[in-house]
């Protein structure tokens, strides 16, 4: 989820500046073969999958198989985006690890910001089938003033569905060239982020039902998810015995594309390949 303001504005997403989705970069889902592990990629809330591209890239030079997805109501119009839920990006999420499920190899899962959420939440569902879970910048908690914003705004009922927030400054990305190519959502409607509360509602209590090893990666800079507050509480509550957590100094939210993205990539590759299978065990898995 990139940084937006709170100011609303009922007009039709026509409006839209149409530059910022314009950029020319690959917002589409991708695909990557390798061999002996799998990794399912999860962007975040208006996000694409090109947020995880670079990232799918480096573990699939390592020979990691990796699914993007693209989750539903995005790379799209902002109207598309208000007519899903929260079930209905999960269900984008399922479709893919289902995907690569049929490998046979173990399976990583690895999400940004509500990425992260979705991510948790099946790793939480799918158990066994799950061998380890990264959480980037997980968006469990929005800055205090954000979360007020959007309570005051659930209270209109059915208006706020027609209600968008309008985003001048774009994703929140320390490093500006890599801020000035990101696909940008302008208008986000307003039902957006209240349904990533309610994810987060949904997914917190099952945080201590997960018991595969997990890495946690945040920046201190985060200004769209404020580092203490989501980073504490995942590991406190989650029930993963072997659990890390790396903070970086200079990034801010999207970290997967900002200025320490090879540090991100570098931790990231070599929690997944802990997990491939031996060539003998793959013959007899």
């Amino acid at each position: 989820m990139g940084s937006s303001s709170l100011s609303t504005s009922s007009s039709s997403a026509s409006d839209e500046p149409p530059s910022p989705d314009a950029a020319p970069v690959d917002v589409s889902e991708f695909f990557f073969p390798g061999h002996g592990v799998s990794a399912l990629l999860v962007h975040g809330l208006t996000g694409t999958p090109y947020e995880m591209r670079y990232l799918g890239e480096r573990l699939a030079e390592r020979g990691v198989r990796v699914r993007g997805v693209k989750l539903a109501g995005h790379a799209g119009a902002p109207e598309e985006l208000g007519q899903v839920g929260y079930d209905n990006w999960y269900e984008s999420v399922v479709h893919g690890f289902e995907d690569l499920r049929q490998y046979g190899d173990p399976n990583v899962i690895i999400g940004l910001s509500m990425g992260a959420v979705l991510s948790a939440r099946l790793a939480a569902d799918q158990r066994e089938a799950v061998a380890g879970l990264v959480m980037l910048a997980p968006a469990f908690f929005l800055p205090p003033k954000t979360t007020t914003a959007l309570k005051a705004v659930r209270m209109l009922g059915a208006l706020a569905e027609k209600l968008f927030v309008y985003n001048s400054e774009g994703s929140d990305i320390h490093d500006a060239a890599a801020r000035r190519i990101h696909p940008s959502c302008r208008l986000m409607p307003m039902t957006a982020p209240l349904k990533l509360l309610d994810l987060g509602i949904v997914v917190k209590p099952m945080l201590p039902q997960i018991t595969q090893p997990a890495l946690l990666i945040h920046s201190r800079l985060d200004h769209t998810c404020p580092i203490r507050k989501n980073v504490d509480f995942v590991m406190k509550r989650l029930g993963s015995p072997e659990k890390r957590a790396v903070e970086l100094e200079e990034s801010f939210h999207v970290i997967t594309v900002d200025s320490e993205k090879e540090r991100v990539a570098n931790e990231v590759v070599e929690f997944v390949e802990r997990f491939r299978l031996a060539p003998d065990k793959r013959a007899t898995a």
